[in-house]
């Protein structure tokens, strides 16, 4: 699989599971209207109704396009405490710049994720319309593969020092 791309405006990712995201979408979107300092709390604490949810600070991120493959994750226990852990539970991730939580958690519904999962993969009608809600790519949606490390379901985290500028 070749990297995904994100466009981030923001020094921070969430990190979350789409069953995540679908059930959590009012709830985050609220979130997503805090100021950063308040907003990292209350992710942690919507990540304890279920799949914890990860937010990552970018060191020395600058606007623009990053990729995100899957040799940017790495395994973590359950029992870690670090705010950039996440679990999944569908073998794939949201990767959402921090700033654009609101837009993504209303535009990103479950019907338009299975939507562009069911779409021929030429077919990018579904992502175009959402990016244009959200202004643009502001999500990536990277799916595991069992022979990198991101390798399923269970706690990962990002390791943001792999993220690749892109241009």
């Amino acid at each position: 699989m070749s990297a995904a791309r994100v466009r981030l405006e923001s020094g921070h990712v969430v990190l979350i599971d789409p069953l995540a995201l679908d059930g959590l979408s009012a709830q985050l979107a609220q979130v997503g209207e805090l100021p950063e300092s308040e907003r990292f709390t209350a992710l942690q604490a919507l990540g304890k109704e279920g799949l914890r949810i990860g937010v990552q600070a970018v060191a020395g991120a600058v606007p623009g396009t990053y990729e995100v493959g899957l040799n940017c994750f790495e395994a973590a226990k359950d029992t870690d405490r670090d705010p950039g852990v996440f679990e999944i539970d569908t073998g794939t991730v949201i990767v959402i710049d921090g700033d654009a939580l609101s837009a993504v958690a209303r535009a990103l519904t479950w019907d338009r994720y299975d939507a562009f999962l069911q779409s021929p993969l030429d077919d990018d009608s579904v992502l175009t319309e959402i990016y244009q809600e959200t202004g643009g790519p502001r999500f990536a949606i990277v799916t595991a593969d069992a022979a990198s490390p991101f390798s399923g379901d269970g706690a990962f985290r990002l390791r943001a020092d792999r993220l690749v500028p892109v241009g």
